[in-house]
Parts: C-alpha cells; sequence; structure tokens
C-alpha cells in the first residue's frame, strides 16, 4: 500500500477513468518527466482551483462528518486535473530539449516512457492526459505544501538548474523514479496476432533466398572428394608404377572445382551479415563528416528548441541546424560518433545519412538515445496536429 499518483490517458467524451486508462504508476512519490506535460499556466490553473476549493472547504476541516459537505465534494473535484493532449504535447516539444540538453544520460528511459505514453495516446481521436495526485496531498494535508512540491518539478522540466542535477541523476538510475511503472496498452487479440505473424515469417524462408548446403554437408562432400581423389591416385600408382600419372590422375579432377569457383564465383562478394556499423562506416565514407560537441551546463548545448545545431559552417554539405522534425533516427556507431538519418520529406537537407564525430565528453550511445527521444516528441506533436 502507500500513497499511489496515476497518469492515465482517456478520450475527450470520456465519463470516467478505468484500470486500463492508466500508463503509469507511482508509489509514494511524484515522477519528475511527467511535468514536461504541464505548462505554468496550466499549473497556475490547477492551483488557483484547489486553493478556491480549499477555501471554502477549510473552516469545517474539525467537523466529524466534514466529508459530508457539498464543499468537500468541490475540494476532491478540484484535484482532477486534464489536459487536453495538443497543449501537453506542445509543452512536451518544449520542455524536452531543454531537460536532455542538460541530463543525455536521461534520454534511454526517456524514450521508453514516450513510446508506452504513445500506445495509449494513439488510441483515441481527442486525447486528454489526467494527473491523479490526491493520494499525494495526504503527505502533507497542506495544499500550499503540496502546490509547491508540484511546482518545483514543473520547474526541472521549464527551468533547468545546475542544483537540480541531483533529482534527474537519482531518476535517471532508476526507469521507475523518472516516470513510474509503465502500463502500455496492448490488447490481447492484436498481440496473439502479431505473434502468429512472426511465427509465421520465423518458419518460412523468403521467396528470394538461394538454399545452400549446410556447414556438415559441406564438410562432407570435401572427405568424400579426398577420399577418392586418394584412391584414385593410389589405384593408377599400382597399374602403371608410374609417381607422375598418378599425382596428374589426382590434380585433374581436383582442378574442376578450384577453376569452376575462379570462373563463376564472385571475388570479393562481401557477407550481407556483416555488423551493422561497419555497414555504416563504410555508406557514410563518402559523406561529409562533422566535427562537434555538445556541453552541458559549462556551455552552450548543441540541442536547442527548434534543432540539432551541428555548427558546421565551414562544411556547406551539413546545414548549421537540422529541425528536429527532419531526423528519423540517429544511431551511434562509436564510443563518439553517431549517423543522424534525414527524412526524404524536407529538402534541402540532404537525404543521404550524416556521419558526426562527436569532440566532447558526451558519449555517442547518450546523444543519440536524446535526439531520438526529441524527435519522437516532435512526431508525437505533428500526429496530434494531424487529428
Amino acid at each position: 500500500m502507500g500513497n499511489r499518483t496515476f497518469l492515465s490517458v482517456t478520450n475527450a467524451n470520456a465519463k470516467s477513468i478505468e484500470y486500463e486508462h492508466i500508463a503509469f504508476e507511482t508509489n509514494n512519490f511524484l515522477a519528475p518527466i511527467w511535468f514536461c506535460l504541464v505548462g505554468r499556466e496550466q499549473f497556475q490553473r490547477y492551483g488557483e482551483r484547489l486553493m478556491e476549493a480549499w477555501s471554502k472547504i477549510q473552516p469545517h476541516m474539525d467537523e466529524p462528518d466534514v466529508e459530508t459537505f457539498p464543499e468537500w465534494e468541490s475540494f476532491s473535484d478540484a484535484f482532477e486535473w486534464q489536459i487536453p493532449w495538443l497543449e501537453a504535447v506542445e509543452q512536451m516539444r518544449l520542455s524536452l530539449p531543454r531537460t536532455l540538453a542538460r541530463y543525455p544520460m536521461l534520454a534511454a528511459p526517456v524514450q521508453e516512457w514516450l513510446n508506452t505514453l504513445s500506445t495509449h495516446v494513439r488510441l483515441y481521436p481527442e486525447p486528454v492526459i489526467h494527473l491523479e495526485l490526491s493520494q499525494y496531498f495526504s503527505f502533507t494535508g497542506d495544499p500550499a505544501l503540496y502546490l509547491k512540491d508540484i511546482e518545483e518539478y514543473v520547474s526541472l522540466c521549464q527551468s533547468p538548474h545546475p542544483s537540480q542535477a541531483k533529482v534527474w541523476q537519482g531518476a535517471a538510475e532508476s526507469g521507475y523514479k523518472l516516470g513510474g511503472e509503465h502500463l502500455p496498452w496492448r490488447e490481447h487479440k492484436a498481440v496473439q496476432a502479431e505473434q502468429v505473424l512472426e511465427t509465421k515469417a520465423a518458419q518460412s524462408d523468403p521467396p528470394t533466398s538461394v538454399k545452400r548446403p549446410s556447414k556438415l554437408l559441406q564438410e562432407f562432400y570435401i572427405w568424400l572428394l579426398a577420399i577418392l581423389l586418394a584412391a584414385l591416385f593410389l589405384i593408377v600408382y599400382f597399374k602403371t608404377s608410374s609417381f607422375w600419372l598418378a599425382a596428374l590422375a589426382f590434380l585433374v579432377p581436383l582442378s574442376v572445382p578450384v577453376l569452376w569457383h575462379i570462373l563463376f564465383e564472385r571475388p570479393g562478394k562481401t557477407s550481407s551479415h556483416r555488423p551493422k556499423s561497419d555497414a555504416l562506416l563504410e555508406r557514410n565514407n563518402s559523406l561529409s563528416i562533422n566535427v562537434f560537441g555538445m556541453e552541458h551546463f559549462d556551455g552552450n548545448s548543441l540541442i536547442g528548441a527548434d534543432g540539432l545545431q551541428t555548427g558546421s559552417a565551414e562544411d556547406p554539405s551539413i546545414p548549421a541546424l537540422i529541425p528536429w522534425p527532419q531526423i528519423t533516427q540517429a544511431q551511434g556507431i562509436s564510443s563518439h560518433e553517431i549517423v543522424l538519418t534525414i527524412s526524404a520529406d524536407h529538402p534541402p537537407i540532404p537525404v543521404a545519412p550524416i556521419h558526426l564525430r562527436l569532440n566532447g565528453q558526451l558519449s555517442a550511445k547518450d546523444a543519440a538515445s536524446a535526439i531520438n527521444a526529441i524527435a519522437l516528441a516532435y512526431k508525437m506533436a505533428a500526429s496530434a496536429h494531424d487529428q
């Protein structure tokens, strides 16, 4: 048991919140990343409504039957915090770059949190975010202190400061501390159908694949050929007593598969199963390589509100600013190298992947995760506007 808080998603016309609407749940703490969905005006309206309801019930708090008063019902209703998804996702789009620019170690759990949130949001034509925090109020019993705690979490996303580093670092150590327990929406029938399709795909070979002998069978053919050639050598040698004729009888059959390999097998053909990082490195050898760094509070971060600031003024083939909606994916290919895949729908940014090398202390893994999380937030915002 404990004082639980919930982030739920329903449609705008929903009359009640059921358990299946819950996307995230915490026990005895507030999840800081939830408040990237909350703007200051949204928080101010919520606080004013709650304080107004408190002013009406406070004179009756000592009454034994206070919970039967209509003012108590109004006070309970004031805890209901609903944020239209379009408003929430716009705030998230602005908040995440500010946060991840300074705390890139949060990027991987934030991306997982966004993926879970999207499984709920995409179910509804007019999604609404519900924050149920009333049980957290029980820690203080004072709405002013309760709202002060929430305001601190809103500030974490709105205006990150070095003094908040311990909060984010503690949250980064556990995805649960960052966003709560994840409860993705998974319809049973849809999951079963997906598993069936995956099983069938795994059991069937691609129509264009070519059947090749197994390694064990290939080894059997080699030993069989060796035995036959040795037998042929011995037979000719004992029949003719000529070592050279026996050697010729051995070499002529052996030369047939060798010549076949030389004439009909394409030399230099590489395997299609090379490591993905090697393929990306080879593919990007012809592209410009940009060198840049991502700073934290010690300097200006290249993760901006509008896009990734590459700082490539000396290289006209790479734009100085790549807007977030144009980034399809970022992938780390070494400890300090990443590759950006650019959407083909946004010229004149080059469609070919852009190969970037980090010269700062930030690892490529954290940089790629931060870029992917922000790009995902922008995709979710674009999808919300298209509905």
